[in-house]
């Protein structure tokens, strides 16, 4: 158990309940339309952490749930994921993802936002099926909150006077809403008392705002291979993050460069690089990666003294890693 770093350890604590998701995931893809299962399982075999089903199924294991009412709710929220992967990458014209060509890359755009809006109609049919109206509620919420995310990213694109504030609502919407989910639906299977599950709920928000951040933060100091995605490409693709927004207010040289970037709409040679390297002169990566760490401390503190000491301690060292790791 304790071998390997925190999410490893989580994982294999929950392995049997993962590949339960893993085959309700592999069954709720079928379809007789060649393109949707194989998309779809290329998007998830691609390598990723599985972070929000995890976390979903490790704070149902908090509590001591030995149903498996929670694991059509994590494929759900895998599916959710998935989808927003897909379309980011298209809005992103994102060619690579986690070290491999993206979906939009091997079957074009217009294949992988069909396969996208599929995943999506496909998450509400389990939910429908299922028959829990308090789910289905949150996971459509959930669902316009990151589509609001994205728009608000997009109506940003560029916009040289982010504040910080702005910038975590981003965060908040696009990313961390759906970690937020992950740990209410944990702890509302598990029968736990409204408090608990806010507690929890806040538990997945700061651990969804502190992953983002670290994120945030390695497109400026990690290199492709370490990464397991191309780097720097943040500001190429008009996103003002918060390594960014701190290296400006102490850069004048740096935000012109920036505006003479946002004037012609991307990047000419020598731009990456140099952008990069005054960002981490100026200690933007370092700053993000502190309030990154931040977010994990609140992230424990939500948990309190719930549940099994054992999994809360995991639970409080996933948060701590998520704003820690390299990649």
């Amino acid at each position: 158990m304790r071998e390997g770093n925190p999410l490893q350890r989580a994982a294999r604590l929950c392995a049997p309940e993962m590949e339960a998701v893993n085959r309700c995931i592999i069954d709720n893809l079928q379809s007789d339309i060649v393109m949707i299962p194989a998309i779809g399982q290329y998007i998830v075999n691609s390598g990723g952490k599985r972070l929000r089903p995890l976390i979903c199924l490790l704070i149902a294991k908090l509590f001591g749930y030995g149903g498996d009412r929670h694991i059509p709710l994590a494929t759900v929220i895998e599916f959710i994921h998935t989808a927003s992967l897909l379309h980011d990458d298209v809005v992103d014209a994102a060619h690579e993802r986690r070290g491999a060509p993206s979906a939009n890359g091997v079957w074009g755009n217009q294949a992988s936002v069909l396969v996208g809006d599929y995943l999506f109609s496909r998450a509400f049919q389990m939910m429908v099926a299922a028959g829990d109206m308090a789910m289905l509620k949150l996971m459509s919420d959930v669902t316009n909150a990151l589509a609001e995310g994205e728009v608000l990213q997009l109506s940003r694109t560029f916009h040289l006077e982010m504040t910080e504030a702005e910038c975590l609502e981003v965060i908040e919407r696009k990313t961390a809403v759906l970690f937020r989910a992950a740990a209410e639906v944990g702890a509302t299977v598990a029968g736990e008392k409204p408090e608990v599950i806010a507690a929890m709920s806040e538990y997945g928000m700061c651990l969804g705002v502190a992953f983002q951040l670290m994120d945030d933060a390695l497109d400026y100091i990690a290199d492709d291979q370490t990464a397991g995605k191309p780097t720097g490409h943040d500001l190429e693709e008009g996103k003002i993050t918060l390594p960014l927004i701190v290296a400006m207010e102490a850069d004048a040289a740096l935000r012109q460069r920036v505006q003479e970037i946002a004037d012609r709409d991307g990047y000419r040679d020598g731009d990456r690089a140099w952008v990069r390297q005054r960002v981490q002169q100026q200690h933007g990566a370092e700053e993000t990666m502190a309030r990154a760490q931040r977010y994990a401390q609140r992230a424990a503190e939500a948990l309190g003294r719930s549940g099994d000491g054992g999994i809360r301690t995991l639970l409080q060292q996933l948060a701590a890693f998520a704003a820690r790791r390299d990649s």
